[in-house]
């Protein structure tokens, strides 16, 4: 199966990814953990579609939400073909450090800063785009954090401090969130304030449990301890 891990930049995603992909292990499930696009390697074709992805604002891009949607998905088409779709078939389970959601969620954030209209109509647009890309998660957990906390945690990671323009349109990006969850049963929200990695690692399993077959922490888990 394919779980993807949602949420703005310092929500915890890529610890969490790591977190379950261990505990999987643990438990003997095959797991192919999927880092973010930026940070592993890609072939040449899905190197020239980043490069062309991150060649501006690392948030709002190019502006355009056709251009920025139509390119995310284009990247997201060329992993499933070259990670995502290998592994499935060989029976993995697939951990995908943003998935769909992240496509979809930055593209309406675009849509609710710059453009008038109700949220439904750009969400549904973006879900028949996204469509193209393959399949979605079969469970996408959203890990909520407030937006200044999220991006006080990104920018202290990075060490450098975000823009006023970022700040704003990672608002927009976190409400998103908040529309696509409202409609979308696939999306699990898990609230992250105030928690340990290892406590939400604990909320993740526990959001995890009626709608993936996560194997149960065995006596010597870490989860135990």
């Amino acid at each position: 199966m394919l779980i993807a891990f949602e949420g703005l930049p310092g929500a915890g995603k890529t610890t969490q990814s790591r977190l379950l992909a261990d505990h999987l292990t643990r438990q003997e499930v095959p797991v192919n953990y999927l880092p973010d696009n930026l940070t592993r390697t890609e072939d040449a074709l899905g190197s020239t579609l980043l490069e062309l992805f991150v060649s501006a604002d690392p948030f709002s891009r190019h502006g355009s939400v056709i251009t920025d949607t139509m390119l995310a998905t284009a990247i997201r088409t060329n992993t499933v073909a070259t990670h995502i779709a290998p592994a499935l078939m060989t029976g993995q389970t697939v951990i995908e450090d943003r998935g769909v959601h992240t496509i979809q969620s930055y593209s309406l954030a675009t849509l609710l800063q710059k453009h008038a209209g109700h949220p439904a109509d750009g969400t549904w647009w973006l879900r028949a785009v996204s469509a193209l890309s393959g399949p979605a998660a079969d469970v996408a957990v959203w890990l909520r954090l407030p937006a200044d906390d999220a991006i006080a945690r990104a920018a202290h990671r990075e060490g450098h401090p975000y823009t006023a323009e970022q700040h704003a349109f990672l608002r927009h990006v976190h409400d998103a969130y908040s529309h696509l969850a409202a409609d979308d049963p696939d999306l699990v929200t898990v609230d992250v304030l105030g928690l340990a990695p290892q406590q939400v690692h604990r909320a993740v399993l526990r959001a995890l449990a009626d709608r993936a077959p996560i194997p149960r922490p065995t006596e010597h888990s870490s989860l135990m301890q």
